[in-house]
């Protein structure tokens, strides 16, 4: 009989100041976590190993790295990491663990040969990778990076843009953040970027947001449109890169991904869509997409609990053995939460597999038989008292299996959709096995709050519960408009 894996596993995304860490215990959302990354690489993978013992103790690990980490920096971390007491981790190039999460988390369609556009937007480079869907992994065929664009860019472009505007307000404290002189006038100068970057973000969700400033009790606003405007030459020079990178792939190009704290700006997402005639995918947390794929693959690729009297060992990496474990934990929402993982990323030599717990059922039979059977060759004779009981018995147990899969079969866990649009949600629900879907419109108040056009705000029943595949699911849109319609 199949064992299902451990449903609890940590996905690690390293290579940047940020080091982001998916942390999921068994069927609840993940959690997302950042840790400084400009420390030793030994001091973040004890980090990593806390969160792991906070999870439950020895649960998979995964780690996604730079494409551009050789095989030396690689064995490096294996070798860093069993010191550090995580035991045996699964590590992939962060672009593929990207296409993992595109695929496994969010169900997105990616046919065999198929290529996937990974648009890596942090704070402070832009990177663009074509991944190619293989039979059972992923492949990572190249990456162009720039660094004169990045979250960061686009805050310093903001600042720049406020202190013109806002400058006869306070001349002083614009001279102070504006050529700072001191440790004192520095740390003020972070503080105002801070500031701008969450004002940067929230405009992701809302048409403006308030800029705090560090001292006094005058507070900025940033429109949507001043922030597009401040950065949108910026984003036009991404969409080049974009269109370079998918020009120059040898194979054809379905999907894109954007990734990356910075890409929640949602200019990007238009002007990509212009260009390239893709439809980019946002997940709901970017900057820890890799992260999560990284765990999706850490969780596939565990080793199962083994039967009575079988060797311990890891199972062979098989995309549809993954799939069929796996598929009640598919009903993970926007990005994280129940997700399909996938097979090695980084093309690794395939395992041999345990024994199955129906090979040493009959391996042991077999040692029976042959010291007081009265079979030809170890096996018991036709109608024997022996053989009609172990074909009952296994009758029986096929029919208790069988009764298991259809009741397992037949109840699902609702995905988390909220702030996803009411097609995706819908498609998502779909995807992990809910058809009875419904949506409601909520129209958009004039002082808030507010959300895109036909973004999800509700759901029934709540992320997470245990329900009938069967049972309706009720989904509810805001719409800025008159007519709700537009969302369906």
């Amino acid at each position: 009989m199949q064992h299902t894996p451990v449903a609890t596993a940590i996905g690690v995304e390293l290579g940047s100041s940020s080091v982001r860490l998916s942390v999921r215990r068994g069927d609840q959302e993940s959690e997302i976590r950042e840790l400084d990354g400009d420390q030793p690489l030994e001091a973040v993978l004890g980090r990593v190993r806390d969160a792991r013992d906070q999870a439950g103790g020895a649960v998979p690990v995964g780690f996604a790295v730079p494409a551009s980490w050789g095989a030396a920096r690689r064995q490096e971390l294996v070798y860093l990491a069993g010191e550090t007491g995580l035991g045996e981790v699964e590590i992939m190039a962060a672009p593929e663990a990207a296409a993992v999460c595109y695929v496994k988390g969010l169900g997105r369609e990616l046919g065999p040969g198929a290529g996937l556009v990974v648009c890596d937007l942090g704070a402070r480079s832009f990177e663009v990778s074509i991944v190619v869907r293989g039979e059972d992994d992923f492949q990572h065929r190249g990456s162009v990076t720039t660094g004169e664009v990045g979250g960061r860019e686009f805050d310093q472009l903001l600042f720049a843009y406020l202190s013109g505007r806002y400058r006869d307000t306070d001349p002083e404290f614009w001279d102070k953040v504006g050529a700072p002189t001191d440790i004192d006038e520095e740390a003020l100068r972070a503080s105002l970027l801070d500031e701008i970057r969450s004002a940067r973000e929230l405009i992701s969700k809302r048409p403006r947001a308030g800029v705090h400033l560090p001292i006094g009790e005058r507070d900025l606003h940033l429109t949507r449109d001043e922030v597009e405007s401040c950065i949108g030459e910026l984003l036009l020079q991404s969409a080049d890169l974009v269109v370079q990178a998918i020009a120059e792939a040898d194979t054809a190009v379905t999907g894109l991904i954007l990734v990356g704290g910075a890409s929640r700006t949602p200019l990007l997402a238009t002007v990509l869509a212009e260009r390239t005639g893709l439809d980019p995918v946002l997940p709901a947390f970017p900057e820890a997409a890799a992260a999560d794929g990284a765990r999706i693959v850490a969780l596939a690729n565990a080793p199962v609990a083994p039967a009575e009297g079988t060797s311990r060992g890891k199972t062979t990496r098989r995309l549809g053995v993954l799939a069929a474990v796996l598929l009640p934990l598919v009903a993970a929402g926007a990005v994280f939460g129940n997700q399909l993982g996938d097979d090695q990323a980084d093309g690794g030599a395939s395992e041999t597999p345990e024994p199955t717990a129906s090979a040493a059922t009959s391996d042991a039979a077999s040692s029976v038989d042959e010291e007081g059977g009265s079979g030809v060759g170890g096996q018991e004779a036709p109608g024997s008292p022996q053989a009609v009981a172990s074909e009952s018995a296994s009758e029986t147990e096929d029919d208790d299996e069988s009764q298991n899969a259809e009741e397992s079969a037949s109840v699902g866990t609702v995905p988390d959709v909220a702030g996803m649009t009411a097609n995706d949600a819908e498609a998502a629900l779909n995807g992990a096995g809910f058809t009875d879907v419904s949506r409601t419109g909520e129209q958009e108040g004039l002082f808030g709050p507010w959300y895109d056009d036909c973004e999800v705000i509700g759901q029934d029943p709540a992320a997470g519960e245990e329900r009938p595949l069967a049972d309706p699911v009720t989904i509810t849109y805001s719409y800025a408009g008159t007519d709700p319609s537009v969302c369906d």
